[in-house]
């Protein structure tokens, strides 16, 4: 009703992007999913019912976690930086003649240098020059497209390099190995919240709510500071290339502390 104060929160999202987030189709564009969280937000509001539960009830917490000793990767990744610099490998083309020579590869592969009449003629008179250099064109196409994907992958590896090497400075510049993080518990009536101020993944959101009893328990991310992302201990334990594993304070012993922690101030609530 009039004077009702609306709340937006934002949940547990470090692992959730758009399904089409890297479509080079189309400009990025935000608004639809703004729009179909707008409506169903209405649609919401109009199916709400008040009730007598007038508890409010707000508690502050400030906790300890680990922060993360990132050294080992950070050498483990100088070292794959450095195979994969040593992996490239020169050609005889650049990115002009390798785009003309791959349409040309791709359109005709059995006559990619010329009209088919050239390779017939040169078969009757028992040459194969050009089979010879498609040959070698092919090598040095393939060649390139090697040294393309190294490049991709020296790009992830340096990006995550530079995260590592930034948020381990900043973890041995703390002087201490916790790093301290304010939680709060929030209950309104039926409603219970908890925050956390980082990018927390679904997994955990959804390990809280199972680690309580109230029927309409919120967990909020991205509340009172941000310490970047809080992926989980299997997560931080089996890194790959995404930029969440690297773009993180944490240690992976962290997890269980902030749950168990969670839990304890739902059940006060």
């Amino acid at each position: 009703g009039d004077g009702a104060i609306a709340l937006f929160l934002q949940g547990c999202g470090g692992d959730i992007n758009p399904a089409r987030y890297k479509d080079i189709s189309q400009p990025r564009d935000a608004e639809p999913l703004g729009d179909m969280l707008g409506l169903g937000a209405m649609q919401a509001a109009k199916k709400l019912t008040c009730g007598d539960d007038s508890r409010l009830k707000v508690i502050n917490e400030t906790i300890e976690l680990p922060r993360a000793d990132n050294a080992e990767r950070i050498a483990a990744l100088e070292e794959e930086q450095l195979r994969l610099v040593r992996s490239l490998k020169g050609t005889s083309l650049n990115l002009k003649t390798f785009l003309q020579l791959s349409v040309q590869h791709d359109l005709a592969a059995a006559f990619p240098s010329y009209y088919s009449h050239r390779y017939f003629h040169e078969k009757q008179l028992g040459r194969d020059h050009l089979e010879k250099f498609d040959v070698e064109n092919r090598r040095n196409i393939e060649a390139y497209l090697q040294n393309i994907a190294v490049m991709e992958e020296l790009t992830r590896v340096q990006t995550n390099l530079a995260l590592l090497k930034k948020h381990q400075a900043r973890n041995v510049a703390a002087g201490k190995r916790t790093l301290d993080v304010e939680l709060v518990g929030l209950r309104i009536g039926e409603f219970v919240l908890v925050t956390f101020p980082g990018e927390l993944t679904v997994r955990i959101g959804l390990n809280i709510k199972s680690l309580t009893l109230h029927p309409f328990t919120f967990v909020a991310g991205y509340t009172n500071g941000y310490i970047y992302y809080a992926p989980t201990t299997e997560q931080l334990l089996n890194v790959g290339n995404a930029q969440e594993d690297s773009d993180c304070l944490l240690a992976p012993d962290w997890q269980p502390i902030f749950e168990t922690k969670a839990a304890e101030i739902l059940r006060r609530l």
